[in-house]
């Protein structure tokens, strides 16, 4: 894992540098840029696989023709490592960016079908003067690019260009549209000018014009599964356990944020089932847990994360996550992020550093599943629209709904059941024509997974980790589970009062019951009310009664300051409240914190 930036034209070496010390911290091992024919390339390193000098980048192939920069892992380089050799090439480290750039040379990219993992990057051709860029299926790494003066740049984050730009201007357009999930999976940025190779896409940059290309489809993706729902699970189980394997290939210690949830438990159990038997490709020293504690709040899930490293013999370190921060720091996470969110960034990057601190710079961690499975409340509303009202499964589902739910946003009957007739009037034309092939509750999480939730939330996953120098590696993001997600029934998935009900049922055999079957959802997040009303409360009243915020044009300063008037005169705020506070601020904080 990574830092990348690059220029196709004329670039000063000192102003590379300038650009790619902007994202140093993806990459805090080495730091080189390497001044090519017609182009130049610069990488901050994260050692993961082959630690040794030889395997940095900038890389060449034997020849010196073709050059790479590469952020991510290709976690069955082994096994394209062998085909390649068998093809006849030779290679001189055991990085798996080595056999990437072979792989390129040899099937074009075509060479992209054949990898399981997650990448962005760039390969220069010296001899055609031909620049490839790549992103992987889901968009798990960014790549950015930017054009100026017949200059062709692209970076692994917006604020490498910085140093080069100009001028920066606000692209209004994402503020204007008040959904911070709904321009990730385009090519749109929030800085002008700046756009985004979107996921599953390539392109070749040839005589300055960019040609982008699709080559990524979960649709056209789709695999026979078993009809027998017991059948299925075992399918899902033998995917899950080769997604985590394959992903335990480290040459540096891994480690795993376990909340206490399913997915994360599952991931943690596999670990230990998998090193447990005759496996000899992976990393045995994996035995390091951390859970984010944030005492009396109703999010901490400490109780939850220690009984399941108890049942696999796991010390869990726990961090003591806490709001009382500087201002200036907070402006600091929120820089490293780059976009609008609508949560505080503090218990991610507190979590991350610590993980660091405590010498691991790889996790294997459980992201992606809420979105495949129907991990959501709200997605229980369109597992309820495939059944009939007042029919037993409804009522199931309903109570599936409530169980899922903060106390705050639990619904009567009646009231679920105006939900879901208001939604079915409403929100269910809004699925695009392609996924017509799946069934309604598949159609939401199609949307989810590949346009909206999912894709923001990799985006800020991949700065949380990397603003601390930490790889986060995801199994349930393995190409081949997401094939499977949606090529099984909403049953599968929603099911006798559970959601995720088949990773439920598969990770059973090897962590306990107890959590695996625990209805209660609260997910990895910020506690902002209570944050707001304790640590925080000075910080934002003297915000909202600053003079830039009344002259800040990305809000309305007078509605917000009213919302914030009102929140700390309430003596019971909710969840929910904190977060729309929150929400309304982040224009201004978001402003202030990119300098702009």
């Amino acid at each position: 894992m990574c830092g990348i930036f690059g220029c196709i034209g004329k670039l000063q070496r000192e102003n590379a540098y300038k650009c790619i010390n902007e994202i140093a911290y993806r990459g805090p091992d080495a730091l080189e840029v390497r001044q090519l024919e017609g182009a130049i390339f610069a990488h901050a390193r994260l050692s993961i696989l082959d630690t040794s000098d030889a395997a940095n980048q900038p890389m060449s192939d034997i020849t010196g023709r073709y050059w790479i920069v590469y952020n991510g892992e290709v976690y069955n380089f082994s096994e394209l490592k062998k085909e390649l050799e068998e093809l006849g090439y030779q290679f001189k480290t055991n990085s798996d960016t080595e056999v990437v750039l072979y792989a390129y040379i040899e099937w074009g990219k075509d060479f992209q079908y054949k990898c399981n993992g997650m990448w962005a990057l760039a390969i220069w051709d010296t001899v055609k003067k031909e620049l490839f860029l790549s992103r992987d299926r889901f968009g798990v790494k960014p790549l950015y690019y930017y054009e100026q003066d017949n200059n062709f740049y692209f970076a692994s984050e917006m604020k490498a260009f910085f140093p080069i730009m100009k001028e920066r201007k606000i692209n209004y357009y994402i503020f204007e549209s008040k959904n911070y999930f709904s321009y990730e999976s385009s090519p749109n940025c929030c800085i002008k000018g700046i756009k985004k190779i979107q996921a599953g896409y390539f392109g070749y940059l040839k005589n300055g014009k960019l040609g982008l290309s699709k080559w990524w489809n979960t649709l056209d993706n789709l695999i026979e599964v078993p009809e027998k729902y017991e059948k299925q699970i075992e399918s899902l189980r033998e995917l899950f356990l080769d997604a985590c394997r394959i992903r335990m290939r480290s040459d540096v210690p891994i480690g795993t944020a376990l909340s206490g949830g399913v997915d994360s438990s599952a991931v943690a159990g596999a670990m230990k089932y998998i090193s447990q038997t005759d496996a000899q490709d992976v990393n045995k020293d994996w035995q390091h847990a951390f859970v984010a504690c944030m005492p009396d709040t109703v999010i901490d899930e400490t109780q939850y994360a220690e009984i399941a490293a108890r049942y696999i013999g796991l010390d869990v370190q726990k961090v003591m996550v806490h709001a009382s921060i500087s201002a200036e720091k907070l402006l600091e996470y929120m820089y490293i992020c780059e976009d609008p969110y609508i949560t505080s960034p503090i218990p991610f990057m507190q979590t991350y550093k610590n993980i660091v601190d405590n010498g691991v710079k790889v996790t294997v961690d459980g992201h992606g599943a809420d979105e495949l499975f129907g991990g959501y409340n709200f997605d229980i509303i369109y597992a309820a629209m495939e059944v009939e009202k007042d029919s037993e499964s409804f009522k199931e589902i309903w109570k599936t709904y409530n169980d899922m739910s903060l106390e705050e946003s639990r619904l009567s009957y009646d009231k679920f059941v105006n939900m879901i007739e208001s939604f079915e009037q409403s929100d269910t034309d809004k699925f695009s024509k392609e996924t017509q092939c799946l069934d309604l509750l598949n159609r939401k999480l199609y949307k989810q997974t590949h346009k909206e939730v999912l894709p923001t939330l990799l985006r800020c996953y991949d700065r949380y980790s990397m603003g601390n120098g930490l790889e986060i590696r995801m199994p349930f993001m393995d190409y081949r589970i997401v094939s499977f997600a949606f090529s099984v029934s909403w049953k599968s998935k929603v099911n006798h009062g559970y959601s995720k009900k088949i990773i439920r049922d598969m990770a059973i055999p090897f962590m306990d019951k107890r959590i695996m079957y625990r209805k209660s959802k609260v997910g990895f997040n910020s506690p902002l009310t209570e944050w707001l009303k304790g640590d925080m409360k000075e910080f934002i009243l003297d915000t909202v009664h600053s003079k830039e915020f009344y002259e800040c044009e990305l809000l309305n300063p007078i509605y917000a300051k009213i919302m914030v008037d009102e929140f700390y005169k309430c003596k019971t705020n909710s969840f929910s409240d904190g977060q729309a506070i929150w929400t309304l601020l982040v224009p201004f904080l978001w402003k202030k914190a990119m300098c702009l």
